[in-house]
């Protein structure tokens, strides 16, 4: 064994001393499955591809599906301005990061005028002190973009006048707060009369657009005022628009100190400005020639009301995300209704669909995790479905029939029922494919095979693949439906959706499909683990099935399993066939075949894996030590924070129904090798164990020590840490070997 030897005793030596203790991490690790919000990229669900809906998204997302199934869709505006929302609020964006807008005004002010792409461009666009919006937004970048392309255009006879607008737009979005000079009477003299009125209205707008930003509040809303009253300005409806928004800026600008409760005494400035603010926003929404700006104002208004009228917002906010065609304020106030929707407010004056709406939220998001026991999420998710039956019942709307399923149990009323209604809706509606997942999953749990595979029949795998989350749910319900152990293994994974440790999510949406890492699945180990024999591993391994991630545990998992167990025709085949692939193990593992009986292979194959953390006799599901194709994989070492070996193996809700596939034989031979798994307990207890009897057994066995070393040392940061049966071992090394090099590694059971 020198070889895999040697790297586990140059390991060994650079231990410290002392016991190493775990540290707190907020990493949460790999997902599969998201739970709270859609999938990335989010353009999908905001154009009504819902997916699978979960019962705990977020209630702005629920809202947003609510709108597509009772057939109310979205705008391409709406959509953008939703997309971009959603990347913020899930943290994929950084909170007023304009550097997408920042590089579209720099590429449009170089294309306008090439030698101002060699200059500097001041840009001092962060945030201000002690608020949280942006010095210079990024729709401020945007529309200076596009103005100048069109001022090119429209001035293509008088480049100098576009370069004197790029001089003065500098200074607006520069730092230095200079004032704006007049313009130059001396350039007007051969101008035509559009050209100079057009002139003159782009300097007003740039006056009042440098007195906002930097904090001249009387004299920008002067401004502006101004340009809204000249109809011969292209910003005259712009003007209006900013009128309220120079307001909100200055309310804000100056409210109370940090820790200071709207509503107090002190805020009296406040409160009054932004009453104002409400009311020019008012004003603008009740002018139909204004539309364009509808959006971006109740966007304002958003801000304004939930400092100013929280209860009364709350109770308005879920008719506001009903109305059709609001543009950049949909995003916005379901921004808001995600933040309140759970609120106490019972909102008995609001219109019925608005509260339809959010006793439909209510009532998808309860009896999940937050019950405090078993017994009442059960009871909790019975009253949920109660309620969206006799919702659905009375006017049978999607989202209930939707809800309804989501609540539903095998044994729950009209179950029969809500599936004959759910056959009714095509899978490619916005409700299509939740419906179709909860009918497979329920008929599956009624062992009614035949019924649920006609449902996923309806689902192609074109209509997934492009959404990880949904797509990794189908394939688990494939999975217990498949007809061959073949099937069942090409279904039997997940692919990767992203990373999370709480403060920031790694997506793997630039990640193409087809290079996304691949896991077992939670569902499918919790099937096949149990009813797959160390002999099937190992067949199954030697398949293209799975990726070749996995086919490397499937060897080595069937190796593991055949040691525990005792198989000693699937160890030695699996021994064989790694010895092919793990150029690190292969003399240990020929070793192991070139024994001359079964005790001693199944000891030099228990020795090998006491060395090897990295190697379990269960199947993993998840990023795992052993998740690379890599042959130089270092499968030695002891992780702290990593699963090293397994923990003992149980089915606390008793066995899975037996694959519809399997031989009576194959299923005893399974339920028997599971059996003496669980019995072998825990890795450590099982190494501790194997140790000791051999030891005792073969005492000048020179193989002794090192496996009482391994054992000790396999309970670092194992199940089981500490174990009696580690200590045993330990005690057993230093009474019998303690002159021993092994002796003097192990000064310590961990």
């Amino acid at each position: 064994m020198k070889t895999l030897l040697i790297g586990l005793v140059g390991l060994t030596l650079l231990w410290p001393a002392s016991r190493a203790e775990a540290c707190g991490s907020t990493y949460i690790g790999p997902v599969y499955i998201h739970s709270t919000h859609p999938d990335r990229p989010f353009e999908p669900f905001a154009a009504g591809r819902l997916g699978v809906l979960r019962e705990s998204y977020r209630p702005m997302y629920l809202a947003h599906a609510w709108r597509w199934m009772m057939g109310t869709p979205t705008t391409p505006e709406e959509q953008r301005f939703l997309v971009e929302t959603w990347a913020r609020m899930q943290g994929d964006v950084p909170e007023g990061d304009t550097t997408r807008e920042e590089q579209q005004w720099l590429a449009a002010r170089k294309e306008a005028v090439p030698s101002f792409g060699d200059r500097p461009a001041p840009l001092h666009t962060g945030n201000e002190e002690r608020v949280s919006f942006n010095r210079i937004q990024g729709d401020a970048l945007e529309r200076a973009a596009e103005t100048v392309k069109s001022l090119s255009l429209q001035w293509k006879k008088h480049p100098a006048l576009v370069s004197e607008w790029l001089e003065a737009q500098d200074a607006v979005f520069g730092g230095s707060c200079e004032r704006l000079p007049a313009l130059d009477a001396s350039r007007e003299q051969e101008l035509p009369a559009p050209v100079k009125a057009r002139r003159q209205a782009e300097r007003e707008y740039q006056v009042a657009a440098s007195h906002f930003y930097c904090r001249r509040f009387d004299e920008a809303l002067s401004s502006f005022r101004h340009i809204a009253g000249r109809v011969d300005s292209p910003y005259q409806a712009r003007a209006e628009y900013l009128v309220a928004r120079t307001q909100v800026r200055r309310a804000l600008m100056e409210q109370p100190d940090e820790g200071q409760e709207i509503g107090t005494s002190q805020d009296a400035t406040l409160l009054a400005r932004l009453a104002e603010a409400d009311a020019t926003i008012t004003s603008l929404l009740a002018k139909p020639k204004l539309r364009e700006f509808h959006g971006p104002a109740r966007r304002l208004r958003s801000l304004i009301r939930v400092r100013t009228q929280l209860a009364a917002w709350v109770c308005e906010l879920p008719s506001l995300v009903l109305q059709p065609g609001t543009g950049s304020a949909l995003a916005a106030e379901l921004g808001d209704l995600d933040l309140f929707a759970l609120s106490e407010h019972t909102c008995e004056s609001s219109p019925a669909s608005g509260r339809e709406l959010m006793e439909w939220i209510r009532v998808t998001r309860s009896g999940g995790s937050n019950a405090s026991s078993p017994d009442s999420q059960d009871n909790e998710n019975r009253k949920a479905y109660d309620v969206a039956v006799a919702r659905w019942k009375a006017n049978h709307r999607q989202p209930w029939l939707v809800t309804a399923l989501l609540k539903a149990r095998v044994g729950y009323p009209d179950l029969e029922l809500l599936l004959k209604a759910a056959a009714e809706v095509p899978a490619t509606a916005p409700a299509g494919l939740t419906l179709a997942y909860r009918a497979t999953h329920l008929l599956n749990e009624q062992q009614k095979h035949e019924a649920a595979r006609a449902w996923l029949a309806k689902v192609k795998p074109e209509m997934t693949r492009d959404r990880v989350s949904t797509d990794n749910l189908f394939n688990e319900e494939r999975m217990v439906l498949a007809q061959n152990w073949e099937g069942a293994l090409s279904h039997a994974t997940w692919r990767l959706v992203g990373e999370d440790d709480m403060d920031t999510f790694s997506d793997g949406v630039l990640t193409p499909l087809a290079e996304r890492p691949v896991t077992f699945s939670v569902r499918a180990l919790t099937h096949l683990d149990p009813q797959l024999t160390a002999r099937r591993m190992g067949e199954l391994s030697r398949t293209g099935i799975a990726p070749p991630v996995l086919r490397r545990q499937l060897r080595w998992t069937a190796l593991a399993r055949a040691a525990v167990v005792g198989d000693d025709d699937a160890l030695q085949a699996a021994a064989k066939e790694l010895a092919l692939t793990e150029p690190t193990a292969k003399e240990e593992l020929l070793a192991i075949v070139g024994r001359k009986t079964v005790e001693e292979r199944l000891f030099d194959a228990r020795l090998l894996l006491m060395g090897l953390p990295a190697i379990s006799a269960t199947l993993v599901s998840g990023r795992d030590r052993i998740d690379s194709i890599d042959p130089k994989l270092n499968l030695i070492s002891i992780r702290s924070r990593e699963r090293n070996g397994w923990c003992a193996p149980s089915q606390p809700q008793g066995p899975p129904p037996p694959l519809p596939f399997t031989t009576e034989d194959e299923r005893k031979a399974a339920a028997a090798e599971w059996k003496a798994l669980s019995d072998a307990g825990h890795s450590v207890v099982y190494f501790s164990n194997v140790a000791l009897d051999w030891a005792k057994a073969h005492p000048d066995d020179p193989r002794s020590p090192i496996a009482l070393y391994r054992a000790v040392r396999a309970s670092q940061y194992s199940c089981q840490q500490d174990s009696p049966e580690a200590r045993a071992a330990f005690r057993h090394l230093h009474k019998h070997y303690a002159k021993s090099p092994w002796a003097r590694r192990a000064p310590y059971v961990y």
